[in-house]
């Protein structure tokens, strides 16, 4: 294939990834079933979570399977095109980058949780499943989904990924994927913390 072909089909995917991540289930399936913005209702998140809590549990799994599924997707497609690691990276960074600045919703998304461990589960199936694993045994016993959330992810490339012998580079991303939804989680305090004092959340 011509560089110039690869340059295009790396534009591409990348510019797909971010409209696949752009996708606002959350937002979609509040205005259809309760004609509400999720974006200020609730804890002022564009998640499943979120969904859970102001629609449904129904709803609120429904939502965090097709946001999971965006990363994944796209795993799965640069697996298939066999594309470089750089690029690759950048599809995966596509992807969250839409689901938590979607154009649609002027640029007020979700955290990207969901997502980023369907990206990586479809690039590292064995150490994410076992990340995964554990943040269900952890909420399980405390009952307490952001502690069993970030000692899950934590795990991923402190434990699992050493464990499973993945390279230096990928680890590296790896931290660097999953740091930039501790960035946006920062980036949302301001936002989440006039819509629950509005909404009642913290009341509940």
């Amino acid at each position: 294939m011509p560089l110039q072909d690869d340059v295009i089909l790396y534009i591409s995917i990348c510019l797909l990834s971010y409209l696949i991540g752009d996708i606002p289930f959350a937002f979609i399936f509040s205005k259809m079933v309760k004609r509400i913005d999720i974006r200020y209702e609730g804890e002022g998140n564009v998640g499943a979570r979120n969904v859970l809590h102001i629609i449904g549990k129904p709803y609120g799994i429904l939502v965090a399977l097709l946001d999971f599924s965006k990363g994944f997707v796209i795993a799965l497609l640069c697996l298939s095109f066999k594309l470089p690691f750089y690029i690759t990276v950048i599809a995966g960074f596509s992807v969250v980058l839409g689901h938590d600045f979607p154009v649609f919703l002027k640029f007020k998304g979700g955290k990207g949780v969901a997502t980023a461990l369907g990206f990586l589960l479809g690039l590292y199936p064995i150490p994410t499943f076992a990340t995964l694993f554990l943040m269900l045994i952890i909420f399980s016993i405390k009952r307490y989904y952001l502690f069993a959330m970030a000692i899950g992810i934590a795990s991923l490339p402190v434990l699992w990924m050493p464990l499973f012998k993945h390279s230096i580079k990928e680890i590296i991303f790896t931290v660097s994927f999953l740091s930039f939804l501790g960035i946006k989680r920062i980036i949302d305090i301001p936002h989440m913390r006039r819509v629950r004092e509005t909404s009642g959340w913290d009341k509940r």
